[in-house]
């Protein structure tokens, strides 16, 4: 799980701020979490979280946030998949619909993610440096505080703009059109919990079956463990036979199906003709997965390295409130700091493990065992359809249109020339991008189509580039021309070539002729090149040139910036 506190470094990571516009005793604080955390889970129940789980909590040590002494926090890292982050988004809304007297504030480590999805919405003043804690979830509305209300130029107090919101909900709730968007890209939710899964049949043992069938969103832990597989797990993988092995359904949200669909097998793990089906293969991957996770808690948890750590931590910091080990209070801290490790602290790996270890004790393991093996014997076992993995040009041109048609000028239908390709990427190298997205210096551009053709692009762009290369060389040949020698005229003549020699030099002196008239594709290459010393081979101009299999150093000379 994601230590609470700052955003872990290169971690994808949510953080939630609960606060009330009433005063609320510790021990309603304490039931108000409590009862939070079974909406969440009523709602949540069928999803499969790509990494934490969502839980809100209350801070272990009380920590004052601008003169707001309490409040209920979450810090839920969702690693690759962004979905998860707008699920959260539609669940706040849902509970902020229940306790009306919540306001909260969200962010990821994009900032405020929400204006950044509504940013052709926002007004003119709004940007990272002036929407500091002026975004909030309030009553199922999203709410920006203006600069109206509250001027910019002034850093603005957490405690203050809560009473903002609170005060004048009507003046500070967000547009229309910032709500909508956000609405829209949150989706149909709770319905889009099943269009966002895939059941698929794996070969497992009846173990591992019987722990999936009863904890479904184990499966997540799982495939991101085979996914980040390296040299130290890797002999947990060796030696695995399909021994006591059941047919099994497995769910899968589509994300977690496409990475251990596409991750391959290790090179040390052998196959026989039995592994080579689908099912099989896809087992094998979860098994390994599985004796890594499991290799990695070999006694309680309560023991481990990560576990006395976090202890002593607390103790450092007066959790316990000289409290006597062994008394009381001090039994009844430690009950709750251990529920809240392992909530909120452990990794990912050491918390399945936990959950497993809890599973294989309990008395529903035995009896869904034996279910299971009655089923595999008995039933047709069914697997959703995985045609979704491919994607023709229609759905891609689609999804293009759908997020990115507003910016674009360029029809299928229309002929791609060289000069309209050069034109139009010379225009997009002098945009400068802010807060917004990119910002135009021309005209509005009106709403049009994206049909893009890569290997119309590809081949327009490979044409510039040769023609440029092709001056470069030629006016290097002129340059030696001039200082070679009149013997070596007269050897051309001699040798019977002065006829091929003069064809040659009208010819280039033709080319040469038409290329000055229009300068174009110098042009935007040397656009191109300022842009890939400036930014590096990461960004644009980077993948461009990468796209068509050219390398910074085959376009660019370290000692020569012209």
């Amino acid at each position: 799980m994601t230590p609470a506190g700052a955003f872990p470094k290169y971690e994808e990571t949510l953080q939630c701020i609960f606060f009330s516009t009433t005063e609320l005793s510790t021990a309603e604080w304490d039931y108000l979490c409590d009862s939070i955390n079974v909406i969440i889970a009523s709602i949540s129940k069928d999803y499969i979280w790509h990494r934490d789980e969502f839980k809100v909590y209350l801070p272990i040590l009380t920590e004052v946030k601008n003169d707001i002494p309490f409040y209920l926090q979450s810090t839920t890292n969702f690693g690759d998949n962004i979905e998860d982050e707008w699920f959260i988004v539609y669940l706040i809304l849902e509970i902020t619909k229940i306790y009306k007297h919540l306001i909260v504030h969200i962010e990821d480590n994009d900032g405020d993610f929400l204006l950044i999805e509504a940013a052709d919405h926002l007004p003119v003043w709004a940007n990272p440096e002036t929407t500091e804690n002026r975004v909030f979830i309030f009553n199922q509305h999203i709410h920006l505080i203006p600069n109206t209300v509250a001027p910019t130029d002034a850093f603005l107090k957490l405690d203050d703009a809560i009473k903002l919101v609170k005060n004048n909900p009507e003046v500070t709730r967000a547009s229309l059109e910032i709500e909508q968007t956000i609405i829209k890209r949150i989706g149909q939710y709770p319905k889009k919990i099943k269009e966002s899964c895939h059941t698929a049949i794996l070969k497992l043992p009846v173990e591992l079956a019987t722990i999936l069938t009863l904890k479904p969103s184990l499966i997540a832990p799982i495939v991101n463990t085979y996914c980040n597989i390296d040299v130290l797990d890797a002999k947990q993988c060796k030696d695995i036979k399909f021994e006591d092995c059941i047919d099994t359904e497995v769910k899968f949200t589509k994300y977690l199906y496409a990475m251990l669909m596409q991750s391959e097998l290790p090179t040390y793990v052998k196959c026989n003709n039995s592994m080579k089906e689908k099912k099989s293969k896809l087992g094998l991957k979860v098994i390994c997965a599985y004796r890594i996770i499991m290799s990695r808690l070999s006694k309680d948890i309560y023991y481990t390295t990560e576990y006395k750590k976090f202890l002593n931590s607390l103790t450092k910091n007066g959790y316990f409130k000289d409290n006597l080990e062994g008394s009381v209070e001090y039994s009844q801290l430690l009950e709750k700091a251990k529920t809240y490790f392992l909530d909120m602290e452990c990794s990912v790996s050491l918390n399945a493990c936990n959950t497993i270890n809890e599973i294989k004790l309990s008395n529903e393991f035995n009896n869904t065992a034996e279910q299971l093996k009655q089923k595999s014997d008995k039933e047709l076992l069914e697997e959703d359809n995985d045609d979704w993995l491919n994607i023709n040009p229609d759905q891609l041109n689609e999804f293009l249109n759908s997020h990115y048609g507003k910016n674009v000028k360029l029809k299928n239908k229309d002929p791609i020339s060289q000069h309209i390709l050069t034109s139009e990427l010379k225009d997009f190298l002098k945009e400068t991008s802010n807060f917004e997205g990119i910002e135009h210096n021309q005209k509005e551009i009106t709403k049009q189509t994206i049909e893009f053709n890569s290997e119309d692009f590809c081949y327009c762009l490979e044409k510039m580039l040769n023609m440029v290369s092709n001056q470069s060389l030629n006016e290097s040949n002129i340059n030696s021309s001039d200082y070679s020698s009149d013997d070596d005229d007269d050897d051309c003549v001699e040798n019977n070539k002065g006829l091929e020699c003069k064809a040659q030099e009208v010819e280039l002196a033709s080319k040469l002729k038409s290329f000055e008239k229009d300068k174009v594709e110098v042009s935007v290459f040397k656009n191109l090149s300022q842009s890939l010393k400036e930014e590096g081979i990461t960004g644009p101009a980077g993948t461009i040139f990468r796209q068509i299999g050219l390398k910074k150093s085959d376009m660019l000379d370290s000692d020569d910036d012209d």
